[in-house]
């Protein structure tokens, strides 16, 4: 909500000074030897990169004035990039082109580059086009040395954007999958490089208790897999970040030791935002699933194939070790104590894991390796109850009741609430000291 207001009271106010919530999306130079000469070439390539999923998206403001075009951090306000009028060369709006459907194109050539930038911004709340609109009435102000085309512009963009309803405050519900469409195989694809050992466990066993009908257990199964594709999106959407806060790092280190001057290089801003780590919340949040992942893939062993449940552990080992080496060793995932491995989960991973995934298991300490009977009979361990980034709820179980279910998922989540506002508290004490 509060980012809406950044689009919406700036427009209105009809000043000097517009900003606009965006997505920078990605920025190509401009070089004929690349076959990357107009915007069209830098869409067809941004839907390349799409399709590999290697597109990451950073959240900023944009922000029109009489001078300049700048970029500017959501949360600390510094400004990241400040593009003079002078030197944006081309401004367009590309419509419903690709997944990205209102895209603002800006090239950019400062007089030191020999190239220009190309730099593609996702635009939601305010569409593309009334920001193209509102840059260039800029610059054509600028050009005349009038304030007359802008100011129109700017009360046409107010007039526009408050007959438009507000965007839905959730995605629409997706239809519920079926055991047979298990969608972690594309999961896997998506990890083919980080593939390791494999391995068997064959063995048969009832999913729940014989009271059940396998209606019942189908319906349990069904949502239990549905939660672990969940959890295994919000994890690869985790690592992908890394990888790519990692890359911008490497180009940011890249780029100052290659020049002269101290001074803040084309780009470097936008670098210099996407490099910084996400906060310890978030990596919090990934360690809880990857447990919420593994007593998941415990609980369906028998019942997953192509990839199995065996092939899945070893998958994850993979980017867990990659998130605790971002973090610098063990010592904050060893904090995360909600949820529990079962005791089942347990003897699956020993029975499971290579030597090298088991140290790193038995490295991360007890919130890792003991169970619930393991810990003393007094002691607090909050319910885990799984937030997903797209704002998904897993489907309620019919035959248990709605009513009673919600009221379980309401309690559960209300204590683990608590716990969480607890542990925070915790940490930041432990900061300060």
């Amino acid at each position: 909500e509060q980012r809406k207001n950044y689009a919406r009271d700036s427009a209105s106010s009809i000043s000097e000074t517009s900003q606009y919530h965006v997505e920078h999306l990605t920025t190509f130079v401009l070089d004929r030897k690349e076959a990357m000469i107009t915007v069209d070439d830098g869409i067809r390539k941004l839907k390349l990169l799409d399709a590999k999923g290697k597109v990451w998206t950073q959240d900023m403001i944009l922000q029109v004035d009489d001078k300049a075009v700048s970029l500017v951090d959501l949360e600390s306000k510094n400004e990241l990039e400040n593009f003079p009028l002078s030197t944006i060369q081309h401004c367009q709006a590309v419509m419903n082109a690709c997944n990205y459907n209102s895209i603002l194109a800006l090239v950019c050539k400062e007089p030191t580059q020999n190239k220009p930038d190309l730099h593609l911004f996702q635009c939601d709340e305010i569409k593309a086009s009334f920001i193209h609109e509102d840059i260039e009435s800029a610059i054509s102000d600028s050009k005349s040395g009038k304030q007359k085309k802008r100011l129109e512009t700017l009360r046409m963009i107010s007039k526009a954007d408050s007959a438009i309803p507000p965007p839905p405050r959730a995605p629409a519900p997706v239809p519920p999958g079926t055991v047979t469409q298990v969608d972690v195989r594309s999961r896997v694809a998506a990890w083919s490089a980080w593939a390791a050992e494999q391995g068997e466990f064959e063995k048969h066993r009832q999913y729940h208790d014989h009271e059940e009908t396998a209606e019942m257990i189908a319906a349990r199964i069904d949502r239990d897999v549905q939660i672990l594709n969940h959890i295994l999106d919000d994890i690869e959407y985790f690592v992908t970040k890394l990888q790519k806060a990692a890359e911008a790092f490497a180009e940011l280190s890249k780029r100052k030791k290659t020049k002269k001057s101290k001074k803040k290089g084309p780009g470097e801003g936008v670098l210099t935002l996407r490099a910084k780590p996400p906060p310890p919340d978030e990596f919090v949040d990934c360690f809880q699933k990857f447990k919420h992942g593994f007593n998941l893939l415990a609980k369906l062993k028998f019942h997953i194939q192509n990839p199995s449940a065996t092939e899945l552990v070893h998958f994850l080992f993979t980017p867990l070790h990659m998130v605790v080496q971002t973090t610098g060793g063990p010592e904050l995932a060893g904090t995360v104590l909600s949820p529990l491995l079962t005791k089942d989960t347990i003897d699956f991973l020993r029975y499971t894991v290579t030597s090298e995934e088991g140290q790193l298991w038995m490295s991360l300490g007890d919130t890792w390796t003991k169970a619930r009977a393991d810990w003393p009979k007094d002691q607090f361990i909050p319910p885990y109850v799984p937030r997903f980034r797209n704002g998904w709820e897993p489907p309620l179980l019919n035959f248990m009741g709605a009513p009673k279910e919600q009221e379980l998922n309401q309690l559960a989540e209300s204590v683990a609430n608590v716990a969480e506002q607890q542990r925070k508290q915790e940490m930041k004490r432990l900061s300060t000291e």
